[in-house]
């Protein structure tokens, strides 16, 4: 008896075991293919360099992207923009390349698995390497918004606002001084709207919310459909427009320097 219930057991802790490596392989299956699923742009950069010829578009080797003024030596504000889960850098161009035009320098890093969770303090680096820029504030869509918020918050005296994009603040910041804008639409399939009701308890005083009518979660980027949103109403071009016009009209009223206007 005893040795048939050794037998058995020693069955039991087999099929436990490859039970075990089975969901462990699997769930390295799916970890894998989440992470590997880039979304590229649309258009070529090339193609972006073309209709956005009042800008300086520089794709480094990492595939990090910088949008500059063509007078950038005259520009002392600006923008770093942390990238929705899996989305590209450049999928954002012709949205930053519109803030460019109006004299502000963006920059987008490559992160890694274009995951900005994976790497809060990119913005760090980008600020340290271009010491004679006098303000600096840090954007981000969807899970970029939300780490560039902990970003903000952990570094107020590096970052002079924050912009959410179908995002929230992943901190409380009721107490913080930073001005924080926050821009969805009202046709995002993506964005957890009942967690962003609860989270407008974090906000600081000085926060500004707009909704985009006909608006969608992918159309910030130029890289397609997204899986779980809505159909946009109006085009991307028209969601860049609005988007950027919105923020231009906000940085205005929130940076330092007069000298840039719309």
């Amino acid at each position: 008896m005893s040795k048939g219930k050794n037998k058995n057991g020693s069955k039991f802790l087999r099929v436990i075991l490859i039970v075990i490596a089975t969901v462990v392989l699997l769930s390295a299956v799916i970890v894998g293919m989440c992470l590997f699923n880039e979304r590229p742009a649309v258009q070529s950069v090339e193609a972006y360099q073309t209709a956005y010829s009042d800008t300086i578009i520089h794709v480094e080797e990492d595939g990090s992207v910088e949008i500059l003024p063509r007078t950038a030596e005259d520009c002392n504000t600006g923008i770093i923009f942390y990238v929705g889960a899996q989305i590209r850098p450049s999928a954002y161009i012709p949205l930053l390349a519109r803030l460019a035009e109006q004299g502000y320098s963006c920059y987008i890093p490559n992160l890694t698995f274009n995951m900005a969770a994976l790497e809060p303090k990119a913005a760090e680096q980008i600020i340290r390497d271009h010491a004679k820029t006098e303000a600096w504030y840090l954007a981000g869509h969807s899970m970029g918004g939300l780490t560039a918020s902990g970003f903000a918050d952990d570094h107020p005296d590096m970052v002079s606002g924050l912009i959410l994009l179908a995002a929230y603040t992943n901190r409380d910041m009721s107490s913080a001084e930073i001005p924080v804008l926050s821009i969805f639409g009202d046709t995002d399939g993506v964005m957890n709207k009942t967690l962003y009701e609860k989270r407008k308890i974090w906000n600081p005083a000085d926060f500004e919310e707009y909704i985009l009518a006909g608006a969608n979660h992918a159309q910030y980027g130029d890289y397609g459909e997204q899986h779980r949103d809505n159909d946009a109403v109006i085009s991307a071009d028209e969601q860049q427009d609005q988007t950027a016009k919105i923020i231009l009209d906000w940085l205005n009223r929130h940076q330092p320097d007069s000298s840039i206007t719309e």
